[in-house]
């Protein structure tokens, strides 16, 4: 019966061993999991009541041992794969003792696409297009690489620059391409690009997108085919009506064959989506009730195009249709440091600019408009006559015009033109107010349905070229952000 107890006794004390050296092995430590898409990282703790250098450490992958005896506490797992579920085990050891494990279950991540990417710069000619793009970032920093399409032909591939050059073009065809930027995986990204190549040798016509005051701003610009570096140019501003496209528009504006022709740079602007009277759609900030600054806008463009092609400063004009015929008249007052002459198109002041608008110099104005202008009225407040008045005012012009009734050239557009010339002590005193009898709201000799008697486009340079402004503002060196 002794035997008996003591054999008992024996037993309970080997389980209560047994049990206490268990209590070892699940002693806890926190184990984290860093996941990539065809990789993980650990890192864990240390273990508590053991110095590292007493420890070993084995990794487990769904069971499978794939490290032992690692003294530093974090590995790396690779070549695991995409979007899948892994069960990991990390065991300490002190000697051949197991101390403690821990397990956690984790997913790998789906390899994303890189990220949006955009075109900054198209410049095309008559045989060939440039493209420059901002760069698209991989979410797994893996490297991206291009490809370009043009109508649907891969042209370059595997490329790691921002830019490219097609050459071999046919002049003036319509192309429409794509950029495709690619990470390791296959995965795409891609921005969608079209033009129609020009006509003209030499001449170049370019697409700009710049990040400008927290906005995406873009303008377009078209350099004739006499422009020489050596050689400063003047530059006509043109600013489209409310819910315009300036590059739509300078693809296919004649206001270009008469740059080519006068030898001047043409450059239209974008205006931003904003909402006025219940509308949302693109208009400049020409009433003062939106959050940008157009006029600031231009003025940095000024500086770009003086950084880039060295215009005559001397020689900066704006014109403008509409809305760009209201911003025309409000940047005249924040630009006049820099502006030699105006040319708006059925556009007015603001009654709540009009209230604080002066000028502190003569501005040379060339204004068109239509007395049947039922979108515009020419008797809005403050009415074309009233603004008209304050500019022979500020010029210091005669107060009686001389008026010429122009010929009636196409008796079937319904509208004539009769001209009021303002002259003053100096040439910058200079007013024409083409009236448009008859007209509506529309550009003279340019648009269908308009007063076909005069070109608007040709009045207007014909009237800048006879005024400057050497009294101008120095240019900048500015550079525009992506």
């Amino acid at each position: 019966m002794k035997n008996a107890y003591l054999f008992i006794f024996l037993l309970l004390a080997i389980i209560g061993c047994k049990k206490s050296d268990d209590s070892k092995i699940i002693q806890s430590f926190q184990v984290f999991v860093i996941q990539g898409v065809n990789d993980a990282t650990l890192i864990w703790d240390s273990v508590e009541g053991y110095s590292d250098s007493l420890l070993d450490f084995d990794i487990f992958l769904n069971d499978s041992l794939i490290a032992a005896h690692l003294k530093s506490r974090t590995y790396k797992i690779v070549n695991l794969s995409e979007h899948s579920e892994y069960k990991v085990s990390v065991t300490a050891f002190s000697g051949n003792t197991k101390i403690a494990e821990q397990s956690r279950i984790f997913t790998t991540l789906v390899n994303q696409a890189p990220k949006a990417f955009n075109i900054r710069e198209i410049e095309i000619r008559n045989n060939a297009v440039s493209l420059k793009w901002t760069k698209s970032d991989d979410p797994e920093n893996d490297s991206v690489y291009y490809d370009v399409y043009l109508d649907n032909d891969l042209l370059i591939s595997d490329i790691t620059e921002l830019s490219d050059e097609i050459s071999g073009l046919v002049a003036g065809k319509y192309y429409k391409g794509e950029i495709i930027a690619r990470d390791k995986a296959g995965n795409s990204q891609k921005v969608i690009f079209n033009f129609t190549t020009l006509l003209s040798d030499n001449s170049t016509l370019v697409h700009r997108f710049f990040k400008y005051q927290g906005y995406q701003r873009e303008f377009a610009y078209y350099l004739p085919a006499s422009y020489n570096s050596t050689v400063d140019m003047p530059l006509v501003i043109s600013l489209h009506g409310a819910n315009g496209n300036a590059w739509k528009e300078l693809e296919k504006t004649s206001f270009k064959s008469i740059a080519e022709k006068e030898n001047f740079i043409l450059l239209m602007p974008q205006a931003l989506l904003g909402t006025f009277n219940g509308e949302t759609i693109y208009q400049w900030n020409a009433h003062y009730i939106f959050q940008w600054d157009d006029v600031s806008l231009l003025n940095q463009l000024i500086d770009f195009m003086f950084t880039e092609y060295h215009i005559d400063l001397s020689k900066v004009y704006i014109s403008g249709m509409s809305n760009g015929g209201f911003m025309t008249f409000f940047a005249a007052r924040g630009l006049q440091h820099r502006i030699a002459a105006i040319a708006p198109i059925a556009g007015l002041i603001s009654d709540n600019v009009f209230i604080n608008y002066s000028l502190n110099r003569p501005m040379p104005l060339c204004y068109m408009h239509g007395t049947a202008d039922q979108l515009v009225r020419i008797d809005g407040n403050p009415s074309a006559n009233t603004i008209i008045s304050f500019f022979v005012e500020n010029n210091k012009c005669v107060t009686t015009a001389e008026i010429t009734q122009l010929p009636d050239i196409n008796q079937n557009d319904n509208s004539t033109v009769t001209l009021y010339h303002y002259n003053g002590y100096w040439n910058d005193s200079e007013i024409q107010y083409y009236k448009i009898i008859g007209g509506g709201h529309s550009v003279p000799g340019v648009e269908a349905g308009a007063n076909m008697d005069i070109n608007a486009y040709e009045v207007i340079w014909s009237f800048f070229s006879r005024h400057s402004y050497p009294d101008h503002a120095a240019g900048k060196i500015v550079e525009l952000g992506n």
